[in-house]
């Protein structure tokens, strides 16, 4: 999975704040979306690196070009709602209609745009796959990654995934045994508790608008 080209070159302990890995994504036509959790991820890897390594010229070139990529690749594959209803915890159930569909839609954009950049970087990492532990029949599968950095050094990413609509989607990443969600839910249960859940919902919508005007 691709997530590892952020965090794999950070310790463990500044994996929190910027490890969306989206990387769990295909294109629909190349893998059925019932096929078994752990070859999507297998296969999907393989065809966003052979992209990434095919058009890294143009992309350092052009690198508004990476986000499209990821819109293409990725974005289908990842549950924003399921993550973003998480991340907030009971704060979710207290927004309204409006402050939800406004903080998935700039925490999805902010977590995307500063996870593209970060892939015109690392196109020569290699991974390897852990056996499945859980029932691809079932409805929750762990699948269990390791990236192997160039330094030798093997980074530890577990992607959690669950059907929605007949379709594998992706609601945390657990890197270095740091979850993308419960990481992000302390830091902004801490925000929320000093300035409000609005407040938090306008300084996401801001960061996500800086990091799309770069």
């Amino acid at each position: 999975m691709i997530e590892a080209m952020r965090v794999a070159a950070r310790p463990a302990a500044g994996y929190a704040a910027l490890s969306l890995a989206l990387s769990c994504a295909s294109v629909h036509a190349a893998v059925p979306a019932m096929s078994d959790p752990q070859q999507l991820v297998m296969d999907t890897t393989a065809q966003v690196m052979r992209r990434l390594q095919a058009e890294r010229e143009a992309l350092r070139a052009n690198p508004e070009g990476i986000y499209e990529l990821v819109d293409d690749i990725v974005l289908p594959h990842f549950d924003f709602v399921s993550i973003s209803r998480w991340v907030l915890g009971k704060h979710w159930r207290t927004a309204s209609r409006e402050q939800k569909k406004r903080f998935v839609k700039a925490f999805r954009t902010l977590l995307v745009r500063t996870y593209a950049v970060a892939l015109l970087d690392y196109t020569d990492l290699e991974f390897s796959y852990l056996p499945l532990r859980d029932d691809p029949a079932g409805s929750e599968v762990t699948v269990r990654t390791q990236v192997k950095q160039a330094s030798g050094a093997a980074v530890a990413i577990h992607y959690d995934l669950h059907r929605r609509s007949e379709a594998w989607k992706v609601y945390d990443i657990t890197v270095e045994g740091v979850s993308l969600v419960a990481n992000f839910r302390t830091s902004f249960a801490s925000e929320i508790r000093e300035t409000g859940l609005e407040q938090l919902i306008v300084r996401v919508e801001e960061r996500a608008r800086r990091e799309s005007a770069q």
